[in-house]
């Protein structure tokens, strides 16, 4: 049987940007990101002699540990799934997991405006594969998922030659407030991490409408450095005074640009900061021949209710759906006591901030 090698950052960076596969959860410098935030990181793979055939990214924190968005291999080859599982969990016991979950790369259907299959991609030997060897799916899930979201929006840029092309594939009402945007506001880059925390002041007001916390300075700090010049920290101002209107982070990889966090300061939403800053996402593509924008997670609800997809649908392009993880269980005792242990400390924690707020 075949056993998992732990690869180099060169090996492993080598086959995950040429593979179609390939995106930044699985990248190097996610890695980074990730050792940075306190996990353990493993680059691993299957090799061939001395070619990699499979390549893949696990994460780890208290013995559980998942693969996001990968790993990275020819799903079509049902042999080399096979000798990866077969693998994987023999790894996964030699490194005292208790849990592994894997979210494979894959995308089971594309869906228009309003929900309606475009395409349906047949992975039922995916499904028997994982199901063999022990893993059960964990769902078809519609929430925004924390470790690797099912649903994505994406701009097809691949027929697209010219900016104005883009454009005439928006409906008309988001045209008109991209036009108006290119008159009120401008478009910076941060040059120095000095800036962030300002720029951080857009997504902290977005989350807090949205009942959602935001992630501090330091990691933001982090991610700059683990990613380097392929994190483009963008923001959208007034050209009147110069007040921020929104920013956004967005990710470079080989195979797309992706908008990962973004957030908008109340007062200004009115001038449309969010769809200034996708138009620039859209030079940026083509500027550097990346012909797919991925406007990343999303609820699976397609209601006429979810704003968010009501703004997302506005700049053309269409719904992934993603196949979701697979988790197989490999210590049952270990997985209940981190359970408690994240409860009782959950608790802890809630009443510890009781108390400052009545001594306030």
């Amino acid at each position: 049987m075949k056993k998992i090698t732990e690869l180099n950052e060169k090996e492993f960076k080598k086959f995950e940007q040429n593979s179609k596969y390939g995106n930044f959860f699985q990248s190097v410098e996610r890695a980074k990101l990730r050792r940075k935030m306190g996990f353990n990181t493993y680059l691993i793979g299957l090799k061939e002699k001395d070619n990699v055939s499979v390549a893949g990214l696990i994460v780890e924190r208290d013995g559980e540990a998942w693969i996001q968005i990968g790993p990275i291999l020819d799903y079509n080859n049902t042999k080399l799934l096979n000798s990866f599982l077969d693998a994987i969990i023999d790894y996964a016991k030699s490194k005292k997991f208790v849990k592994l979950e894997i979210f494979p790369p894959l995308v089971i259907s594309i869906r228009d405006f309003d929900g309606s299959y475009v395409k349906k991609f047949n992975f039922d030997k995916v499904f028997e594969t994982f199901k063999k060897h022990g893993f059960a799916h964990e769902g078809f899930t519609t929430k925004i998922e924390n470790k690797a979201n099912r649903w994505m929006f994406v701009k097809d840029l691949s027929d697209v030659k010219t900016f104005r092309d883009a454009e005439l594939s928006m409906n008309a009402s988001t045209r008109k407030k991209l036009h108006k945007t290119e008159r009120e506001l401008e478009i910076k880059v941060l040059k120095d991490k000095k800036d962030l925390p300002e720029w951080l002041t857009a997504l902290q007001e977005s989350d807090k409408r949205n009942g959602v916390h935001t992630r501090n300075v330091k990691y933001f700090e982090d991610l700059w450095d683990a990613f380097g010049e392929n994190a483009i920290f963008v923001e959208a101002r007034r050209k009147d005074n110069g007040e921020l209107v929104s920013s956004e982070v967005d990710i470079i990889h080989p195979n797309e640009m992706v908008a990962f966090v973004a957030g908008t300061i109340e007062k200004n939403k009115k001038h449309n900061g969010s769809i200034a800053i996708k138009g620039f996402n859209i030079e940026e593509c083509l500027k550097r021949k990346i012909k797919r924008l991925n406007l990343y997670g999303m609820e699976g609800d397609f209601s006429p209710n979810n704003p968010l997809l009501y703004f997302k649908n506005g700049l053309g392009g269409y719904t992934e759906e993603y196949i979701g993880g697979f988790c197989i269980v490999l210590n049952k005792q270990k997985l209940l006591q981190n359970k408690i242990k994240r409860k009782i400390k959950s608790t802890f924690h809630i009443k510890n901030r009781l108390y400052k707020m009545l001594l306030l």
